[in-house]
């Protein structure tokens, strides 16, 4: 399967040992070298923002500061200062009540937007589930492209190997732990303005923003706890599974050359504290498969992920499902 390589170099910097199911054995992950040679053949495109107006989740920082590009023709954005929440509702009289804040991925060094963001608030908006894309501060870039590069190339050679927990250095991991938790409790505090359920308040993650929704789910308090989260290609820290914990989902795929079995641990914490947990493995479907279509049983995550919500009874079914 060809993998979209540019793309997964921007999206995660980890490893993780591929030792515990009896699956092909996982590639190597890509080097420094390769990485740079990735990103030099799908070098970034500057672009405007999207026509989404932002909500700031900060007086700090400023949204002038945040660079726009397009990846292999998908929206990012890096040198986030200010966080933000960019909302995708339902059609008028379609919303059923639940929320799912979108964390996206990147290396804390960007943000995939559209492809681990607004494709899947689009989705879930069309059956009545109101979202908010949020963009999460990150660890500063060169605004020149040449400058990215060398960046993304210095973090890869850095990552230490195996890592299971989410073990990455990467100053911004505790700011975007703090922006996680200000969108959880700003959407529950204007949960009546958007004919929002206080208490079905989801936070769903990817790579990094997987590595925040998990630091989210193990720091919270009252006002910014998440009802319930998802973990895609995530990794949690090394922290105690809260008493109170959301029932979580949690999605990678078997030959994913960067979090792999990242994701098990996730599900016997959870198992272990006695909290709801459901996770898929798919056979194939590399890093970064987002709302890509990468052509195996990975591009219908997020169909297990909403029939979960349903069959959890956090969401209600669509009367009417788009084709």
């Amino acid at each position: 399967m060809k993998r979209h390589l540019a793309t997964l170099a921007l999206l995660a910097l980890i490893s993780a040992p591929i030792n515990v199911l009896a699956v092909d054995p996982v590639p190597p992950s890509p080097g420094p070298n390769e990485f740079e040679a990735m990103l030099k053949a799908h070098p970034p495109q500057p672009t405007a923002a999207p026509t989404i107006k932002p909500i700031a989740l900060s007086k700090e920082g400023s949204a002038s500061t945040a660079q726009w590009e397009k990846m292999e023709g998908w929206l990012t954005v890096r040198n986030v200062t200010q966080p933000a929440l960019y909302p995708v509702v339902p059609d008028k009289g379609k919303a059923n009540g639940t929320s799912v804040i979108i964390a996206p991925g990147g290396a804390f060094l960007t943000l995939s937007f559209d492809t681990e963001g607004m494709e899947e608030a689009k989705y879930l908006a069309a059956r009545g589930i109101t979202c908010f894309v949020l963009t999460y501060r990150v660890d500063p870039t060169p605004k020149d492209v040449a400058g990215l590069i060398k960046t993304i190339v210095d973090r890869m050679a850095h990552a230490p190997p195996n890592m299971t927990h989410g073990e990455i250095v990467a100053p911004a991991q505790s700011l975007a732990q703090t922006d996680g938790l200000s969108a959880v409790a700003y959407v529950r505090s204007h949960a009546a303005d958007y004919s929002i359920d206080p208490n079905k308040i989801g936070l769903i993650g990817f790579s990094a923003g997987g590595m925040t929704t998990m630091n989210v789910a193990t720091a919270y308090e009252p006002k910014s706890k998440p009802d319930f989260v998802g973990v895609i290609y995530g990794a949690m820290p090394k922290r105690a599974v809260p008493k109170d914990a959301p029932p979580a989902f949690i999605a990678v795929a078997a030959d994913d050359p960067l979090l792999a079995h990242a994701s098990v641990p996730i599900f016997d914490a959870w198992q272990e504290a006695g909290k709801s947990a459901e996770l898929h493995i798919y056979a194939h479907g590399s890093h970064g498969f987002g709302m890509r279509k990468v052509g195996t049983s990975a591009d219908h995550w997020i169909d297990d992920y909403y029939n979960w919500l349903v069959g959890e009874h956090l969401t209600t079914t669509a009367k009417q499902l788009p084709p």
